[in-house]
């Protein structure tokens, strides 16, 4: 009958077996993880440095389409990078419809547009389908709308909730039908 502290040496000898194979196996899929992430940022600066020419070889006011993802961006006078989800959106122009936003800049611009009234960060990630509980998510959404709101979409009151930048200069409706002065001063 083998001893005790033998059958114990051998089933230690078998778990740091399987701690070396595992660790292989995960070393092996970060070394994957870091070539997919490298793809992924030379393929994100890539896109950029297109959409940056193609925005000064075309007229400012001309919209070009880019591909992003399953959409496409306009670019004529949008000067921000890749947000993950989206072009970051371009700055409010007279006659913008939210068909030139793109990912979750539309879905949030979309729940403050359907809103009855302004709306805080957890009402507004619950808008869009996410798990406001998780404060992470709630900071993701409402990253997105002070982005919109830089670029004269929405606005914030005081109380810091959001709210169509029309309906609060007293227009009704969204930005794109009311003719109004450039973001920045708009906050209310």
């Amino acid at each position: 009958m083998p001893s005790v502290l033998g059958l114990m040496e051998q089933r230690e000898a078998r778990a740091r077996q399987d701690l070396e194979s595992w660790t292989e196996v995960l070393e092996q899929a970060q070394a994957e993880v870091d070539a997919a992430r490298e793809r992924v940022e030379r393929a994100r600066v890539g896109r950029e440095e297109l959409v940056s020419v193609l925005a000064e070889e075309g007229p400012v006011n001309t919209p070009v389409s880019v591909p992003s993802g399953g959409g496409a961006a306009s670019v004529g006078g949008s000067s921000g990078s890749g947000a993950g989800h989206g072009e970051r959106p371009p700055v409010w122009r007279s006659g913008m419809g939210e068909e030139v936003l793109s990912g979750v800049y539309r879905e949030v611009f979309a729940a403050v547009v359907a809103a009855s009234g302004p709306v805080n960060g957890v009402e507004l990630t619950r808008a869009v389908g996410r798990e406001a509980e998780i404060k992470n998510e709630v900071e993701k959404i409402r990253h997105r709308a002070y982005v919109l709101e830089k670029r004269g979409w929405l606005v914030r009151a005081k109380d810091g909730r959001f709210m169509p930048a029309s309906s609060a200069a007293g227009r009704g409706g969204s930005p794109a039908g009311a003719e109004r002065p450039r973001p920045g001063g708009g906050t209310a």
